[in-house]
């Protein structure tokens, strides 16, 4: 047995529980366990269990909730510690379903759990001790800033994976690590902001994911690279042969593996990806490389108007995100719609704005496809989440005090009582959501799916009209439990509905 380290990280022989999908949470509903039906493979705590291995610390093993009941689980007590990770704000609440479990119905020391990743990073001591009683933080700067923390290779992790877990991570979106870090500093993400971007070993990465899939006889693979802003080395300051590296490298893994079909996509700001495709050779390693989407957000200030005229071919003016959007459409790539509904400063006015613009954008770019949700201001990691107002407020000790409504923090969530306490605002908020939502559902192009929060009773979520157009984008997933939908029977039917929503990675 390994020797105990610090609280800080797990220690000795190490679980590494991933927790369940917040919109599948067996353990909170003690309800019957089904696999995930979108499970992805779980690169977070695969990556800490390398880390915490190949420095001696750990002898980790991974449990994932996704496809494995953890209620089921015969031999918790063998260990002597217990890894939660927590992805994003979201999964705080299945995180913490997990440490009920643990701790209460297994009757496991709290201080043998450990409980990290970006969803937890930024919580105060006291906010985490309310959340995970008497269990230790990971911090992830624990782990960050060991000798080589960026270039560590996950094969001795993933061949320890039983065979059909790897088939089934196969056979859905994989996760490919790339960079991390962003030089803005966004007020609503909770990522590595105002940090200079640091590269992943994405060589090693993408060959072990071919090199899998061959072995399980899975023909092709589509991979999401974990870029908070891909194109970022194009702008002033930032080294674009860092990134033509790793796309050569890409292409150069993809040649040699012929039979095998690579699909990738990521994110981007509309400015980055015009400074980078200036370059032809860039362009063409992006295409040789396997992309085929980039998401873009609000960041291309194109309005309306500028919109407007271009249809008419006024092309005269043209913003970054209009531009982008048309070079892509080019050069035979999808952007996709990030817009968010619900920021402080919005408006009737600017939330209609907002409707008419990504709507004329889905119009005018026939290879669009939308993927914008309700903001969330204020998520643990993020400027907004220490801001005075936010802090002690109801909204905040609720969240501390119940868990499950970190759940209302997920992107995919509607405006609710956590993310818009305003009532008012919050039914605003929704009716302009909703209707995009459901017009590009007509369209037959949208990747976003929204899903019901909890909500306390008396804290409505949509108005009579809103409601209907709700019912009408989920009779697509679930025509069953869609079907006579009403603010009365919105909170019962939460979790069989969010459960047929497609999930949104």
């Amino acid at each position: 047995m390994l020797p105990i380290a610090s609280a800080g990280v797990p220690a000795g022989r190490t679980l590494m529980i991933h927790p369940p999908y917040v919109h599948d949470d067996h353990i909170a509903v003690d309800g019957p366990f089904t696999a995930d039906r979108l499970p992805f493979l779980p690169v977070a705590p695969l990556y800490a269990a390398e880390l915490l291995e190949r420095h001696g610390l750990a002898e980790p093993t991974l449990f994932d909730c996704q496809l494995h009941d953890l209620r089921e689980a015969t031999d918790l007590e063998a260990y002597d510690s217990y890894g939660i990770a927590v992805m994003g704000a979201q999964n705080i609440a299945p995180a913490a379903s997990v440490h009920r479990h643990l701790t209460e119905v297994r009757g496991l020391p709290a201080t043998r759990i450990r409980v990290g990743g970006q969803g937890i990073e930024r919580l105060s001591r006291a906010e985490f001790a309310r959340v995970f009683p008497g269990s230790h933080k990971a911090e992830r700067h624990s782990l960050a800033t060991l000798p080589d923390a960026m270039d560590v290779d996950l094969r001795t992790q993933l061949d320890r994976l039983p065979e059909p877990d790897m088939r089934t991570y196969l056979a859905h979106e994989m996760t490919l690590p790339f960079s991390q870090g962003c030089i803005f500093g966004c007020s609503f993400c909770g990522a590595q902001t105002k940090q200079r971007e640091s590269f992943f070993n994405v060589r090693a990465h993408l060959e072990n994911a071919c090199e899998l899939a061959e072995r399980s006889a899975v023909d092709s693979l589509y991979l999401y690279c974990t870029s908070l802003d891909f194109f970022q080395q194009a702008l002033p300051g930032g080294d674009l042969d860092l990134l033509v590296a790793r796309l050569e490298a890409i292409v150069d893994v993809r040649e040699r593996h012929p039979g095998l079909t690579l699909g990738l996509h990521a994110l981007t700001r509309a400015d980055s990806y015009n400074a980078a495709m200036r370059s032809d050779h860039v362009r063409d390693l992006v295409l040789r490389a396997g992309f085929d989407r980039f998401g873009f957000g609000a960041d291309g200030a194109a309005s309306v108007a500028v919109l407007r005229a271009m249809r008419k071919h006024a092309d005269s003016l043209r913003s970054d995100l209009i531009t982008a959007f048309a070079h892509m459409e080019e050069t035979g790539l999808t952007p996709e719609i990030l817009y968010v509904f619900g920021i402080p400063e919005d408006t009737e006015a600017t939330l209609a704005e907002t409707r008419a613009l990504c709507g004329l954008l889905l119009e005018t770019f026939p290879s669009s496809e939308y993927r914008g949700f309700p903001a969330k201001n204020e998520i643990p990691g993020n400027a907004n989440w220490n801001r005075p107002g936010w802090k002690d407020s109801p909204a905040h000790r609720q969240l501390l005090d119940q868990p499950d409504h970190f759940l209302n923090l997920g992107f995919e969530a509607l405006a609710n009582e956590t993310s818009h306490p305003d009532p008012g605002t919050r039914l605003m908020v929704n009716r302009y959501a909703v209707d995009m939502s459901r017009y590009a559902h007509e369209l037959g192009r949208v990747r976003s799916y929204l899903t019901v929060p909890v909500a306390s009773p008396g804290a409505p979520i949509m108005d009579d009209a809103t409601l209907a157009a709700f019912r009408d984008i989920t009779a697509h997933y679930a025509p069953d439990v869609a079907a006579g939908l009403t603010p009365e029977n919105l909170a019962e039917r939460r979790v069989p509905l969010n459960a047929a929503i497609p999930k949104d990675y």
